[in-house]
């Protein structure tokens, strides 16, 4: 599945892919929204839950007053997703999971 499968959901304001140090591999965001501080932010959650809890399996959501921000990890890369705080987070966490 690709990043547009994500990015194609109503309100899903872009998703990306990053490496375990938070350079972006791939990324589809909208105007506005910067892909390289969500990548990086997205690997420095992840690595700071994988080095306390020292799981292999990782995902994170958060909520803002505007936005969801999802985030997981992903062979040994970081999947990330934000979307409007009203889009539909079951479909998106549905897709999300199948990535």
């Amino acid at each position: 599945m690709e990043l547009s499968q994500l990015t194609k959901i109503p309100k899903v304001l872009g998703a990306g892919l990053s490496t375990l140090d938070g350079f972006i591999i791939d990324s589809q965001f909208i105007h506005g929204y910067e892909p390289e501080k969500f990548g990086a932010m997205s690997a420095k959650i992840i690595n700071q839950i994988k080095k306390i809890f020292g799981k292999e399996k990782i995902s994170v959501i958060l909520y803002t007053d505007n936005i969801v921000f999802l985030a997981r990890l992903k062979d040994e890369q970081v999947l990330f997703l934000i979307a409007e705080k009203d889009a539909n987070l079951g479909l998106i966490k549905i897709k999300f999971e199948k990535m």
